[in-house]
C-alpha cells in the first residue's frame, strides 16, 4: 500500500502516466484491495480538481524582472572586479607556494640526508658483547665464537 500511495502522488490517478515495471502491480493490487481503489478514487478527485484550475500565468512585472536577472548579474561582476573573482582560488594557490617553498629548501639544505651518507658518518659501534654477552668475539662472522 504504501508503494502504492507514492505511485499515486508522484503520478495520479491516471494509469496511463504510470510507470510501465508498476503498472501491472498496480493494477492486481486494486483489483484485490478495496482501500487501495479508495485511495484511487480519492487521488481522481483530487486530479480533477488541479485541472479544474486555471492556468498561472505571470505578469509583466514579474517578465521583466526574470529578464532583468542576467543583466543584473554581469553588472554585479564588473563591479567587483576581477580579485574578487579569484579570492575562492587563493588558498589553493598559497597551498602550492608554501609545497614549493617547502620542496626547495629541503633540496638545497642537508635538512634530510639519505640514509646511506648518514651511514657513512655516524660512527660504528660493537655491541655484540652487550647483547650477547662474553665470549663472542667482535670480528667473527656471522655470530661464532672465535676460536
Amino acid at each position: 500500500m504504501d508503494e502504492f500511495r507514492t505511485l499515486l502522488d508522484a503520478w495520479g490517478a491516471d494509469a496511463a502516466r504510470w510507470p510501465r515495471e508498476r503498472q501491472a502491480d498496480a493494477q492486481a493490487l486494486l483489483a484485490s484491495c478495496e482501500e487501495a481503489r479508495l485511495l484511487l478514487a480519492d487521488e481522481a478527485a483530487f486530479d480533477a480538481l488541479l485541472a479544474a484550475l486555471p492556468e498561472p500565468t505571470p505578469g509583466a512585472a514579474l517578465m521583466q524582472d526574470i529578464l532583468a536577472i542576467p543583466r543584473t548579474a554581469r553588472q554585479d561582476g564588473k563591479a567587483r572586479g576581477r580579485w574578487f573573482s579569484i579570492l575562492p582560488a587563493l588558498p589553493r594557490f598559497a597551498g602550492l607556494a608554501a609545497a614549493t617553498l617547502l620542496g626547495f629548501y629541503i633540496g638545497t639544505t642537508s635538512l634530510f640526508q639519505p640514509a646511506q651518507s648518514m651511514a657513512a658518518d655516524a660512527e660504528t659501534v660493537n655491541i655484540s658483547d652487550y647483547v650477547f654477552g662474553e665470549g663472542i668475539d667482535a670480528g667473527s662472522v656471522d655470530g661464532e665464537a672465535a676460536e
